[in-house]
């Protein structure tokens, strides 16, 4: 028996679905069910059962699923125990970000780390939004910012920040005379840069034209916010950001943004897997994340973003 297949396991029985958890896991779907058929002929017992509606434990499985849990809590505290044995907090940390919020998270939370806590080394992965969570439940990284929907089961959340979205077009050749605010409707005759349908972002705005009632007109896509800016101010198209997208950009002097109305919200939290307990460096991380962040926001430096209130429950 290995540990990862007490982790597949657990993926399984929190998803109820095979294919949900082999996309959790990272690992093609057949290899997950063989791994599975390993663990119970080792064990002697059927662990799972299947059917059209999904997969559940058997008695024996959900025995399994609450012995395994305490089994991998196990084996990622005495990581920590070791550590937390040291004179001085120390260790590497990944954390996981979107581009946008990286660009303006980044430089003040390093210096923020320097100071508070200088043998803390981290490690930024940036990725796509709908991939940071699957990166935490396969311990790619320790500790993520997630945006809106990317919630997965096994996945720890804070509220941290919430986004406004702004329309965005070229400074000089502007596609549309706007006030302190533009409507979507005002919007529907502009050519738009989006970012593909595999992003949170875009689902967001494709979700506000639709209730709106509006049919968009998509000049072209790309996965990255970076690349869609930089072909906005080619001056053919406009977009859809939050303004922390701008943060340090090449291409955002040639720009200029407006926030649309009603207010469309991108909203931020600070994720971990239940599965992997936070180190105390990780945890130290965490803080001053919440703490840079609000900082960025009390200060205009992370303009169009506001903490968000604390989750009920």
């Amino acid at each position: 028996m290995e540990l990862r297949q007490l982790r597949y396991f657990v993926a399984i029985v929190d998803s109820g679905s095979l294919s949900r958890a082999a996309s959790l896991v990272h690992i093609v779907q057949p290899a997950l069910s063989q791994q599975m058929t390993q663990l119970e002929d080792e064990l002697g017992v059927q662990l799972l059962q299947r059917s059209v509606k999904g997969v559940t434990p058997t008695d024996a499985g959900l025995a399994l699923y609450r012995h395994a849990q305490h089994i991998i809590k196990l084996a990622s505290e005495t990581r920590n125990v070791v550590r937390a044995t040291a004179s001085e907090i120390n260790g590497r940390v990944k954390l996981g970000l979107p581009s946008s919020i990286a660009m303006v998270l980044v430089g003040p939370l390093i210096a923020a780390l320097e100071e508070r806590f200088p043998h803390v080394s981290l490690e930024i992965h940036e990725s796509p939004s709908a991939y940071l969570a699957a990166q935490l439940i396969n311990e790619r990284v320790d500790l993520s910012v997630l945006v809106d929907d990317t919630v997965m089961p096994g996945i720890e959340v804070t509220p941290l920040v919430d986004e406004y979205l702004y329309f965005v077009q070229p400074r000089k050749a502007a596609l549309l005379r706007c006030g302190k605010a533009v409507s979507l409707q005002a919007l529907a005759s502009v050519p738009l840069m989006l970012t593909t349908h595999a992003t949170t972002l875009r689902r967001i705005v494709d979700k506000a034209f639709a209730e709106a009632g509006v049919q968009p007109l998509i000049r072209g896509e790309a996965s990255s916010i970076q690349t869609v800016l930089s072909m906005v101010a080619q001056g053919s198209a406009g977009t859809v950001v939050p303004h922390s997208a701008l943060a340090w950009h090449a291409a955002a002097q040639w720009l200029r943004q407006t926030v649309i109305e009603p207010r469309l919200v991108r909203g931020a939290s600070l994720a971990h897997s239940r599965l992997n307990p936070l180190s105390p460096a990780t945890a130290c991380v965490r803080a001053v994340v919440r703490d840079v962040a609000e900082q960025l926001v009390h200060s205009r430096q992370w303009d169009g973003a506001r903490m968000s209130a604390p989750a009920k429950g």
